[in-house]
């Protein structure tokens, strides 16, 4: 095994999504091929007498091939969760067809078309090393059991000889591929990491949170809570202590916002003293109205910290639900910034929903 593979486990979820699209795009190419293959195979097997056993498993194959990719352009961009065991059940009908032409259909011949699957498919697959190698072994297994039974005993032990051997073979490009996969992943994530993150509080900035909560906002049945916060005489700080001592605070609230909030919580800083949070999966009996609480008071601790004397700081926050005040960023946004107003007006330092407006 190849050592990254602990650490591809430990990270799998981390860098799902990504690796979600990757596989996606594979479903794609592998579905797409076996259209393109399947019609004439099928054409083929109606006009040669020897293949006319082969019309139903390349039908199946076409028709597999089909549905996925319908999937792959439709519902699976939503659910990205069942990329994985939608990627998993093409190849394995697939290798299943390969495997029944190998050894049922014809039993006189070597079975090529069945290698040639083991060790091309797991090169379109990004996933956990030891779940690849657990598939592929088991397709083996049925490729040698069913080897012995309809072939002579010369020919399936040729066969399963080189079942061995490009298996080994299978598992080892396998984890080089998925290796190389990965790290582009990995630095493909630190490059947007860097150029999505701000410099100073290190939060994300406002343009990745857009499109992290458009892409949340796109899945079926969401929900979820956007915060937008704006620090309460902000401006007084710079003029009376000066920017250092401004950006210092910035800082501060920011660690705050980190410390109050759960780490699966999409943080961000949108503009000079503005700040935005958004609660996944947060319906309005679920918005945790002690942490926002615990917030405020965190950030009126910052005008004694480090024995500094600043102008009293506060925060003024406005809350949107979606779906409940619309489904899309800039109209949660909207919504939000309105309830924002009302907080400020009604004397700072305090929350308003837009859904309770007057």
């Amino acid at each position: 095994m190849i050592p990254y593979s602990n650490y591809f486990v430990e990270n799998y979820h981390t860098y799902y999504e990504d690796i979600a699209d990757r596989n996606l795009k594979s479903l794609r190419l592998i579905t797409t091929l076996g259209f393109l293959m399947g019609v004439p195979l099928i054409l083929v097997s109606l006009f040669l007498e020897n293949f006319l056993k082969a019309t139903v498993p390349y039908t199946i194959i076409t028709a597999a091939s089909v549905f996925l990719n319908i999937l792959a352009k439709t519902s699976l961009k939503a659910y990205k969760r069942l990329i994985p065991a939608a990627l998993y059940t093409m190849a394995a009908i697939i290798l299943g067809v390969s495997v029944y032409l190998g050894t049922i259909m014809q039993p006189e011949l070597n079975a090529v078309a069945f290698i040639v699957f083991l060790v091309g498919l797991p090169l379109f697959i990004v996933d956990i090393p030891s779940r690849i190698c657990m598939f592929m072994g088991i397709f083996c297994v049925i490729f040698c059991m069913l080897s012995k039974i309809y072939k002579t005993p010369y020919t399936a032990s040729y066969d399963i000889i080189n079942t061995v051997v490009f298996y080994l073979l299978s598992i080892f490009t396998s984890h080089q591929f998925n290796y190389l996969n990965f790290r582009q992943i990995m630095s493909n994530n630190i490059l947007e990491m860097q150029r999505d993150t701000d410099k100073l509080t290190g939060l994300w900035n406002s343009g990745f949170c857009e499109r992290k909560i458009t892409s949340h906002l796109s899945l079926a049945n969401a929900q979820g809570a956007l915060l937008v916060i704006d620090i309460d005489n902000f401006k007084l700080v710079n003029d009376s202590r000066g920017h250092d001592c401004g950006d210092q605070v910035l800082k501060e609230v920011g660690a705050v916002l980190q410390e109050t909030f759960r780490s699966s919580d999409i943080i961000g800083r949108i503009g000079g003293d503005e700040f935005l949070i958004f609660l996944p999966d947060c319906s309005s009996d679920d918005v945790p109205r002690d942490r926002i609480v615990q917030f405020l008071e965190a950030i009126n601790a910052i005008n004694t910290a480090a024995d500094r004397e600043l102008p009293l700081i506060g925060a003024s926050i406005g809350i949107a639900l979606a779906p409940e005040d619309r489904c899309t960023f800039r109209e949660l946004f909207k919504h939000a910034d309105e309830a924002l107003y009302l907080s400020k007006q009604n004397g700072k330092n305090q929350y308003a929903f837009y859904h309770i407006l007057p």
